[in-house]
């Protein structure tokens, strides 16, 4: 055989074994790329958070308190942190919890009141006065009526045409109703306090209700207890910061009269029979002397 076909014989077979190749190898189907995502775990402090239910007015102890693992992103600045109070456990002990916290809430201490005083005065508002009454469930929403409600108190009194209601102090705060300062906790009135109550806890018979009320106030419903009886009037929780409505009807506005030459305070709207008792007024409260013809 010549020379020059066995070279064009060789060639023709390189080329098809090329070819081939090319074809089995273009059946394939392209590689995937494998796109790996890495985890990147966010950094965690610790915080303060109640452990188990703190009622209002109850003293924080290290048992109620424990540290809790918390997205640093997440951390407010009010929150108590490991790093700014390691020793914050036993640091808070003894302080009073102004407002309720469930177990798991983080610690604020704008909410807590380090007194060493009793625990009434430290949930007090700057500048107000805790007075106490005597009052039955009859004359107290069915004693329905629990701390942090909002509430009328109305006076009765007996008149010469009959018994006569009528309201001498407007959207009130309850502090405590007996013993209890708050719906949870040791001052909740639960028997077992770490579980909420299965039905409203309740006083029955007579109880005492203490009030929140600005000094003025206190004198008004001082002066009202030794008039008559005095009954409380539950309000919607959409009334709590609407001070429109108690104003608007509201009758504890206190007149000074002049009668035979004496200076005499007394309620506007109440009964003539009660102009002679001295009522004091509330605090902010100015109206005019009006004097009365002899």
């Amino acid at each position: 055989m010549k020379p020059a076909r066995i070279i064009l014989l060789l060639v023709a077979l390189v080329a098809g074994g090329l070819a081939a190749f090319l074809v089995t190898r273009g059946g394939r189907p392209a590689p995937q790329q494998v796109v790996q995502t890495e985890l990147v775990e966010e950094a965690k402090t610790q915080i303060l958070v109640a452990k188990t239910p703190i009622g209002v007015g109850e003293r924080l102890s290290v048992a109620s308190l424990e540290w809790q693992d918390w997205p640093e992103g997440a951390v407010r600045p009010e929150y108590v942190t490991i790093s700014a109070m390691p020793e914050a456990p036993v640091d808070l002990s003894g302080a009073v919890a102004r407002f309720e916290f469930f177990p798991g809430e983080p610690i604020r201490e704008a909410k807590l009141v380090r007194a060493d005083q009793g625990y009434l005065s430290a949930v007090l508002a700057e500048g107000m006065r805790g007075v106490s009454v005597g009052v039955s469930a009859v004359s107290s929403a069915g004693g329905f009526v629990v701390p942090n409600d909002h509430v009328d108190v109305l006076l009765t009194t007996q008149t010469q045409s009959g018994q006569q209601s009528e309201v001498i102090l407007s959207n009130v705060r309850v502090l405590a109703i007996g013993a209890r300062l708050g719906e949870m906790g040791a001052t909740g009135g639960q028997e077992d306090p770490n579980s909420p109550a299965p039905t409203p806890v309740t006083f029955d018979n007579a109880a005492i209700a203490t009030l929140e009320l600005t000094p003025g106030q206190a004198e008004t419903l001082i002066n009202a207890s030794t008039l008559g009886q005095l009954s409380l009037a539950l309000r919607s929780v959409v009334d709590f910061n609407n001070n429109t409505v108690a104003e608007a009807t509201s009758s504890n506005q206190a007149v000074r009269l002049i009668r035979f030459g004496k200076e005499q305070s007394v309620l506007t709207g109440t009964n003539p029979e009660l102009a002679g008792h001295q009522m004091a007024p509330e605090s902010g409260t100015s109206v005019e002397p009006q004097v009365v013809p002899q």
